[in-house]
C-alpha cells in the first residue's frame, strides 16, 4: 500500500492478479450457483460435477467458516497459499472466525458463549454476514468443526487443495494470460482524487450502492481484482483498510459504459432477472409500500425464507433493489430507479431504429 495522504472522501486505488482472492471467488460463484444464475458456464460444470457430500463441505467452508482462512495479504501463488495454511495454528483459525462472526458489542472482543449448544451457536452469529439463507444443517456442521480446530483446519485445506488440483488448477492457467493483461491495462490508467463509488464505476462501469455502502466506509484502498468467473456480479472481500473488490474481467473500454449505462449482455442478465412472476411481485410490492425489511417481503407474498431470501439478492445483484442494513443489521430493500431508468434508455434506441 502507497504511502500517501488522501484527500477526504478519495481512496488509493490498486489491481493486482491476486491469485489466492481470485481462485477463492471462483469457489464462491460455486457455492452460490443457485442463487446467482447468471454465472460463467466453467462454474455451472463445476458445481454439478462436485458430490453431493464435497458440496456440502463446500458451502460451509465459503458461506460460513470463510473468514477463518481467508487470507490478510497477498500471495505468490494458491498453492503457497495451502501450504501456509496448512502450517497455521488451526486455534488461531479458529478464533479469527470468532472475532469476525460473533463481536462483542463493545467491540472488543469474540464472545466465548457460541460454545454451549449449538442453539446458542445459530442465533448468535452474525447474520447480516450473510449474502443468502444459510439452513441450520450447515451451521450445525460449522459448529462441530469449531469445536475441534485441527479438524476444522485439516478439513479446509484437504477441500481446497482437492479443488485446486481437480478444478482450479488448469482453469486458472487457462485465464491467467488474459488477466495479467487486464490488469497492466487498468494499472495504465489514472484513479488519483477518485472516490471508492467513483473508482467502482470507473473500472466496472456499475453503480456501488446498498451494502456496499457499510463495505466502503472504512476503506483506504481499493484492491481490484479481474475474475474470469463472477459473471455480471461484483464480490468484495472487506478486510480494512483494504476492500478487494472482484470484478468481471475485461480490458478498458470493453466495459466503458454505453450512453444507456450497461450492454447488450448486461440487458440480457437485467431481463432474465425481470422474467420471473415471483420478482415482479416483490417489485411490485416495493413500488406499492416503499421500503420493506426482508422478513416483510416474505411474510406479506408468503414465500420461504430461502426462495425470498434468493430472489431478493437476485435484484440486488442486478441493481433493481438498493440493499441497506436496517435496525438489528436486517436487511432491508427499496426499488433503485435508476436501474430502470438506465434499462428505458437502452430500449428506446431500438424504438428510434
Amino acid at each position: 500500500m502507497s504511502n500517501v495522504l488522501l484527500a477526504p472522501g478519495t481512496v488509493n486505488v490498486r489491481f493486482a492478479l491476486d491469485p489466492v482472492y481470485n481462485n477463492l471467488a471462483s469457489l464462491y460463484m460455486i457455492a452460490v450457483t443457485d442463487a446467482f444464475p447468471e454465472v460463467d458456464d466453467w462454474v455451472k460444470r463445476t458445481a454439478a460435477g462436485l458430490s453431493a457430500g464435497q458440496m456440502r463441505t463446500h458451502r460451509v467452508l465459503k458461506t460460513i467458516l470463510y473468514s477463518a482462512f481467508e487470507p490478510d495479504e497477498e500471495w505468490p501463488s494458491f498453492p503457497a497459499y495451502l501450504s501456509h495454511l496448512a502450517a497455521q495454528d488451526p486455534a488461531r483459525m479458529r478464533n479469527r472466525f470468532l472475532k469476525h462472526m460473533f463481536p462483542a458489542s463493545d467491540g472488543s472482543t469474540a464472545r466465548q458463549d457460541w460454545r454451549v449448544d449449538l442453539e446458542t451457536f445459530i442465533a448468535q452469529i452474525d447474520r447480516s454476514e450473510f449474502d443468502g439463507e444459510v439452513k441450520d444443517d450447515l451451521f450445525a456442521e460449522a459448529h462441530a468443526l469449531l469445536s475441534d480446530p485441527p479438524a476444522m483446519r485439516d478439513t479446509i485445506v484437504a477441500h481446497l487443495t482437492t479443488l485446486w488440483h481437480e478444478a482450479l488448477a488448469a482453469e486458472w492457467e487457462r485465464n491467467r494470460a488474459f488477466l495479467e493483461g487486464v490488469v497492466e491495462a487498468f494499472q495504465r490508467r489514472d484513479y488519483a482524487g477518485q472516490s471508492a463509488y467513483d473508482a467502482i464505476r470507473s473500472v466496472t462501469g456499475r453503480d456501488a450502492h446498498g451494502c456496499w455502502q457499510d463495505v466502503l466506509a472504512p476503506a483506504k484502498t481499493l484492491l481490484f481484482i479481474p475474475s474470469p468467473h463472477v459473471g455480471p456480479y461484483l464480490l468484495h472481500y472487506a478486510y480494512p483498510p483494504v476492500v478487494r473488490v472482484i470484478f468481471d474481467a475485461h480490458l478498458p473500454g470493453a466495459a466503458t459504459p454505453r450512453p444507456a449505462g450497461f450492454s447488450r449482455a448486461d440487458v440480457l442478465v437485467q431481463l432474465r432477472a425481470l422474467a420471473d412472476d415471483t420478482r415482479l411481485r416483490i417489485l411490485e410490492l416495493l413500488m406499492a409500500e416503499g421500503e420493506l425489511s426482508a422478513q416483510e417481503i416474505v411474510t406479506h407474498l408468503e414465500l420461504s425464507k430461502s426462495g425470498g431470501s434468493r430472489h431478493l439478492s437476485q435484484l440486488s445483484a442486478t441493481g433493481f433493489l438498493v440493499e441497506r442494513r436496517g435496525p438489528g443489521k436486517t436487511k432491508c430493500y427499496a426499488l433503485n430507479p435508476a436501474r430502470f431508468r438506465e434499462m428505458q434508455r437502452f430500449l428506446e434506441g431500438y424504438a428510434q431504429a
